[in-house]
C-alpha cells in the first residue's frame, strides 16, 4: 500500500504543471542567468537532447589543466578499506554515504565548475541541485556471474529528468564493466514511453525484452580511456558496472531538480567559506545539511 501510494505521488509530482511550478525558482533563476556556452558545451548539450547522453573528455572540456592526474592524485590519497561501503557488493567505496563536503576535493571542483554546471542546468532548464557525489571501483565478478542490481536495464526511477556526469579514473573496456546507454530512450525521445518508471522502486526490463523493442544501433556501450566524462540522463534506459576480468574506477556526480523530496546524500561544515563559489554553484548545493 505505502508503495502504491509512493507511485502515484512521484507520477504527479513528475507531470509538467506540478512540475514546473515546484521548481519554478529555480527556472526563473535559470532564465534571468543564462550562460553562454562554448562549442564543445554546445556539442555535448546538443547530443543530451537528442539522445539522453554525450561523452567527452577531461582534455578537452578543461585544455591544459591536467586535471586527469590532479584527480588520480587526490584518489590516491583516500583508503577505501576504511570508507562505509554501500548496498552493492561489487562496488568499492572511497568515501562514505554521507560524506563532508570539502572544496579542496578536486572532484567536487570539477562537479562546481562553470563548465560542468553551466552544462546541467541548460540540459534541465533551470538551476539544478547537486544530490550526491560518489567515488567506486567497481571490482571484477568473473566471466560467469549474474548482472544484479545497477547491472541490469533499468531507469532511474525518482525524477523523470536528471543528469549524472561520470568520469573514469582508468582505462575502461568491455571487461571492465563500461556504462552502456539505450539513445533516445530519456523522456521525450523515441522509446522514452518504453518500460516507463516505476516509482519508487524502479523497473529492470529483462534484457532480451529490451532488445526486442530497442534497435542494436541504439544501444551504445561507453568504452574509453582514462580522463572520458560522460554526461547522461539516467531516466534512460540504462546499466553498466559489469565487470568481469578488470576494475572500472569511476566518479559520480548525480543533480535533479530541486523539487527532489530527499536531501542530498552529503553535508557541509559551518566553517566551510562559500563565498568564492558562483550562485550557481551555492544553489547546486543549497539543500545539503550543514553541520553546526
Amino acid at each position: 500500500m505505502k508503495n502504491t501510494l509512493l507511485h502515484y505521488y512521484f507520477k504527479l509530482r513528475n507531470s509538467s504543471p506540478i512540475w514546473n511550478f515546484l521548481n519554478r525558482e529555480a527556472k526563473t533563476l535559470f532564465i534571468t542567468n543564462k550562460p553562454e556556452l562554448e562549442v564543445i558545451q554546445k556539442n555535448i548539450l546538443a547530443d543530451l537532447q537528442k539522445n539522453g547522453i554525450a561523452v567527452t573528455d577531461l582534455e578537452s572540456l578543461f585544455p591544459g589543466e591536467n586535471l586527469l592526474s590532479t584527480l588520480n592524485a587526490f584518489k590516491d590519497t583516500l583508503n577505501p578499506e576504511t570508507a562505509e561501503q554501500g548496498k552493492k557488493a561489487f562496488l568499492k567505496k572511497y568515501w562514505d554515504k554521507f560524506p563532508t563536503f570539502n572544496l579542496n576535493n578536486p572532484f567536487l571542483t570539477f562537479t562546481l565548475s562553470k563548465k560542468v554546471l553551466s552544462l546541467v542546468n541548460s540540459y534541465m532548464d533551470q538551476w539544478s541541485i547537486l544530490r550526491y557525489y560518489d567515488l567506486a571501483k567497481t571490482l571484477p565478478v568473473g566471466e560467469s556471474a549474474e548482472e544484479v542490481q545497477s547491472q541490469r536495464w533499468h531507469r532511474d526511477p525518482e525524477e523523470k529528468m536528471m543528469v549524472k556526469v561520470f568520469i573514469y579514473l582508468n582505462d575502461v573496456d568491455m571487461e571492465a564493466g563500461p556504462f552502456i546507454y539505450a539513445y533516445e530512450s530519456q523522456e521525450g525521445g523515441k522509446f522514452g514511453k518504453l518500460f516507463p518508471q516505476e516509482t519508487p522502486l524502479g523497473v529492470y526490463p529483462p534484457e532480451e525484452e529490451l532488445l526486442k523493442k530497442v534497435p542494436k544501433e541504439n544501444i551504445h556501450t561507453m568504452t574509453g580511456k582514462a580522463g572520458t566524462v560522460i554526461f547522461c540522463n539516467t531516466a534512460g534506459l540504462h546499466k553498466g558496472g559489469f565487470a568481469k576480468t578488470k576494475e572500472r574506477i569511476m566518479f559520480t556526480a548525480s543533480f535533479t531538480a530541486s523539487s527532489y523530496s530527499e536531501a542530498p546524500l552529503y553535508s557541509i561544515p559551518k566553517e566551510s567559506d562559500l563565498s568564492l563559489l558562483s550562485p550557481e554553484a551555492r544553489f547546486t548545493i543549497s539543500q545539503a545539511k550543514h553541520l553546526n
